[in-house]
Order: structure tokens, then C-alpha cells, then sequence
């Protein structure tokens, strides 16, 4: 069965573009497991079945990548020291987007945030079994650390898996991103409304959106938008 579900892994991610190492393949049947353990525990996904959570929430995250600069992560593999990526992702939950990101490129420096102590203990436990370094994972709301000097101007990319209004994640993502820095949100068919909602926050920001990628992949059952809006320089 496992042999079957790391295959079911590998082929996924290698449809999306993304060609995983045997270690990286491993670590994700790790993180499965350790997922559905911790699950019994306390609330960290809906989903129960395990083609399910490698597809709605291992592969959807890949899918982040596609927004990503070609400069801003190294190939696969290698590890990088100064030019390293700070990356935040907001509601992270049990580490979507964050952690199938930083197990493809373990060269970004990762920070997981969610409300939930509960989760954030998971996090760092996940983090611990994957052997995976450089992860900072803070149980606080994004509000709470926009207004520290520690995070003001730090990320160079700031995610979130369709978690929360746009208006209201730009507002608090503004003092933590570097000048052009970027963020990346998953929305589905709502997204035009709340980009509308959005719109003073948008030019109050000095916001662009760069672009709307449709993910449109049978593996997934579904379709959704990654959107990417760039703060301006200033």
C-alpha cells in the first residue's frame, strides 16, 4: 500500500512539472501518516482519505510554485545561503501551503503561521520527523506580528490556501513584505467579488495583480485560481 501511494505521489506531482527524489517522496508519505495520526488528536483536515489529502492538500500546494519567480528558488536539491527566500504562509493549518513547498525546496527559509497552538505544536512536530530546518512556526494571528520590527519588510513571498478575505490578508501582509515582494492566494469561484471587496486596499496598498492562473487538473476534481499581486516599490 505504500509503495502504491508514494507512486500515486510521485506521478502527481511529476503532472504538475515537478519531479520528486525518492527522500522527498518519503518525506511526503511521512507527513501523511504523521497527518492522520495527529488527526484522532486534534482537528487538522475534513479528509480521511489518503488519495484525497495527497491530491486536495500535498498537490494543490505545489501548485503555488507556478506563481513563484523563476529567480526566486534554486533548483531542486540545493541548498543556498544568503540568497535564500523568506517565505510566510498565513493560516497555515497543519502546513498548506508551507510544507510541500519547503519539502521541494528546502532552501527557503519557511515561517508557518496559524492561531492554533494546537496545530502549531503539530507543525513543529512534522518539521522535527521531516528533518526539515530553517522553519519557524509561530502559533499568533498575521495582525499581531505585522506591527513587530522583527517581520516588518522581511518576506519576499507571503501565502495563503484560500484562507480569509483578500482585503483583509493584504492589509496585514503590506509592512511584512519586502518592496515588490509577492502574494499568492488560492480562491476559487468567489474571487471576483472579493476582489472587488478588495479594491481599496488595493490602491490604498499601491497593489498590482500580476496575474490569475486558472489550475484546471482532472487529478483534482475541482477547479480553482492562484492569484498573484505584487506590492509595489516603494
Amino acid at each position: 500500500m505504500q509503495e502504491l501511494l508514494k507512486d500515486f505521489i510521485i506521478t502527481g506531482a511529476l503532472e504538475l512539472g515537478f519531479k520528486l527524489t525518492e527522500n522527498q517522496a518519503d518525506k511526503f508519505l511521512k507527513y501523511l501518516s504523521e497527518l492522520k495520526k495527529w488527526n484522532r488528536k486534534i482537528n487538522l483536515t475534513g479528509l480521511r482519505e489518503d488519495k484525497l489529502i495527497i491530491t486536495r492538500l500535498f498537490l494543490e500546494s505545489l501548485t503555488f510554485l507556478y506563481g513563484f519567480p523563476p529567480h526566486f528558488l534554486t533548483p531542486q536539491g540545493e541548498r543556498v545561503g544568503e540568497g535564500a527566500k523568506n517565505i510566510l504562509d498565513i493560516g497555515t493549518g497543519a502546513g498548506f501551503p508551507g510544507i510541500p513547498i519547503k519539502i521541494l525546496h528546502p532552501e527557503i527559509s519557511s515561517t508557518l503561521m496559524d492561531s492554533s497552538k494546537k496545530k502549531i505544536a503539530f507543525l513543529k512536530h512534522i518539521c522535527r520527523e521531516l528533518n526539515l530546518s530553517d522553519v519557524e512556526c509561530i502559533a499568533e494571528r498575521v495582525e499581531r506580528i505585522a506591527v513587530l520590527d522583527k517581520y516588518r519588510g522581511y518576506y519576499d513571498v507571503i501565502l495563503s490556501k484560500a484562507v480569509g478575505d483578500i482585503g483583509i490578508l493584504l492589509k496585514a501582509s503590506f509592512p511584512l513584505l519586502k518592496a515588490e515582494g509577492l502574494f499568492i492566494t488560492q480562491k476559487g469561484d468567489n474571487l471576483e467579488t472579493e476582489l472587488k471587496g478588495a479594491e481599496v486596499e488595493l490602491t490604498k496598498g499601491k497593489w498590482v495583480i500580476k496575474d490569475i492562473l486558472e489550475i484546471d487538473k482532472p487529478m483534482f476534481g475541482r477547479k480553482f485560481k492562484l492569484v498573484k499581486i505584487q506590492k509595489c516599490f516603494t
